[in-house]
């Protein structure tokens, strides 16, 4: 990574060139990667189209995050190239909404399976919807404080709405990891003399560290935004790969294996499989 003066004359709050020449070789690894399980789940929505909430999720998210690590690809090539940061910035801030929606679903449809994993007044459709609502709200503080960003680049109030939608999504994040411990709990206690039981403890392990990934990732971007879009943690590659890249890799590859057509299949819960959608 090549750190440089040559982007000294963009200010701080404002969407310019990268200050850095991105590593090419793990960031063509992540397009690879995220290309792989893009397909993987463009297959899946066609074969189980009944959950077109949950691929609509993933698919809007794999599809961001793919887009923003091709534009990291560009951008180490020619750095000053300001579509490809900003296709940067949008990919990868927004990309992990998405992908959020589709952790909120399959709780929801575990909840619709098993009654004792549900909150007294809650219904798993309900529980779902807020988490969603919470993510529109980030999106709309992300997107507006982006646009106000590339606009007014010597006002810092583009990075503080865009600061203020990933604060919002860490605290939903907070929430949802304390109410996920506590369907653990229960779904645990009630399904203790279940064949099935350590499978579905297995899933729900994949769901609670998909959820610490999203938390992680949340924080990170909250601390690296604090100083402006070219603030001193925005060149750290590094710990972006480390805070970022490698905890929405392993959010997406968990998502995929908690697919709610392999969480609720049949031969798998000895059931009947599941039949109604997720919207």
């Amino acid at each position: 990574m090549n750190v440089t003066n040559t982007t000294s004359q963009v200010p701080p709050n404002g969407i310019g060139a990268l200050s850095f020449t991105p590593l090419l070789a793990p960031n063509a690894i992540f397009v690879t990667i995220f290309t792989f399980l893009l397909l993987i789940h463009i297959a899946l929505a066609i074969r189980f189209w009944r959950f077109y909430g949950y691929a609509i999720g993933m698919l809007g998210g794999l599809l961001l995050e793919l887009l923003g690590y091709v534009a990291k690809v560009q951008l180490s090539h020619s750095r000053a190239n300001k579509n490809g940061y900003i296709m940067y910035i949008i990919g990868l801030t927004l990309g992990p909404t998405f992908l959020s929606s589709s952790l909120y679903l399959g709780i929801s449809t575990l909840q619709q399976h098993h009654p004792a994993a549900r909150f007294k007044h809650i219904s798993p459709r309900i529980f779902s919807t807020l988490f969603i609502l919470g993510d529109f709200v980030c999106l709309c503080f992300i997107g507006c404080g982006g646009s106000l960003a590339a606009i007014y680049a010597d006002s810092p109030v583009g990075v503080d709405l865009m600061i203020a939608g990933l604060g919002t999504q860490v605290l939903a994040t907070a929430i949802f990891c304390i109410l996920l411990l506590v369907v653990c709990r229960r779904t645990y206690r009630h399904l203790q003399q279940d064949k099935k039981i350590g499978y579905i403890i297995c899933e729900l392990c994949r769901a609670v560290v998909s959820a610490v990934c999203l938390f992680i990732r949340s924080c990170w971007r909250v601390a690296e935004l604090n100083g402006g879009f070219n603030g001193p943690l925005s060149s750290a590659e590094g710990v972006f790969i480390a805070l970022d890249s490698i905890p929405m890799i392993a959010m997406s590859v968990l998502l995929t294996a908690m697919h709610p057509e392999f969480w609720f299949n049949s031969r798998l819960l000895g059931g009947k499989a599941m039949s109604s959608s997720i919207d």
